[in-house]
């Protein structure tokens, strides 16, 4: 039974004023010249004959482009809205709106940390000082629909960030003071061990009898956000190397 003609039925009968069996009969003749589906039939456009009636074809090129773009924009709605309810107060939104296909999104950055984490919310990939240059510009993708950002102060957040720390380290917008332990999401603490030669600042995780050295890139990527610790911790133990090991670079 289509699973729509319950539904059908109660609509024909309110619009057209038409009884119970009457809006029934009507409805089964939709059904019957297949002009009432059981789910959306994308691609297809009713046409009315010149004679009366509808008529059913396959939608054109143009059609079928205007009905992705109408998606498109759809998506970027919701988006847009999901932003809203899920981003409350305390996280530094100013604003939020869909233009069309994709999502413009604002806010105040107080921290480094803070920018790191909408640039993960929104799957920000590029990054690039703004105009003017007191904010930060991102562009990138959540969700499937494209995302531009601005972060108001962001520069000059991150510039007294790298005053006050003792081993500033910058990484995709987030300082890092590489001079005290720095916690990952699984509650682990890394210290800062050495430096390629590319600048990449190399992490050993704390308590690990065997010092395997990973990036900063990569223990991000696989266990961050990665926090500073500000707390007092225990003195770490004594770590031994062996040949196979030192300098190694393994994901977390």
């Amino acid at each position: 039974m289509n699973a729509n003609l319950v539904a059908a039925i109660a609509v024909i009968a309110q619009t057209a004023g038409l009884d119970h069996d009457t809006a029934l009969r009507t409805a089964q003749a939709l059904e019957k010249d297949g002009l009432l589906v059981a789910q959306p039939s994308a691609g297809i456009v009713l046409h009315k004959r010149a004679t009366g009636g509808w008529s059913r074809r396959p939608a054109t090129e143009l059609e079928q482009q205007a009905m992705r773009w109408d998606a498109s924009c759809g998506r970027a709605a919701r988006l847009a809205e999901a932003i809203r309810t899920e981003c409350g107060e305390g996280r530094g939104l100013l604003r939020v709106q869909a233009q069309q296909d994709r999502v413009l999104v604002s806010v105040q950055v107080t921290d480094t940390a803070q920018w790191g984490a909408w640039s993960r919310y929104l799957g920000i990939t590029e990054v690039a000082p703004g105009s003017p240059d007191h904010a930060y510009v991102g562009r990138g993708h959540r969700d499937g629909v494209a995302v531009s950002v601005v972060g108001y102060d962001g520069p000059s957040t991150a510039g007294r960030q790298s005053a006050a720390a003792a081993m500033p380290h910058r990484h995709n917008g987030v300082v890092y003071d590489l001079a005290l332990p720095l916690r990952d999401s699984q509650g682990d603490v890394w210290d800062y061990a050495a430096t390629r030669a590319d600048g990449m600042p190399l992490l050993v995780q704390r308590g690990v009898e065997t010092a395997v050295r990973c990036s900063l890139a990569n223990v991000l990527e696989y266990v961050g956000p990665l926090m500073t610790v500000r707390e007092p911790l225990p003195v770490p133990s004594v770590r031994t190397t062996t040949p196979d090991t030192a300098g190694a670079e393994v994901p977390a």
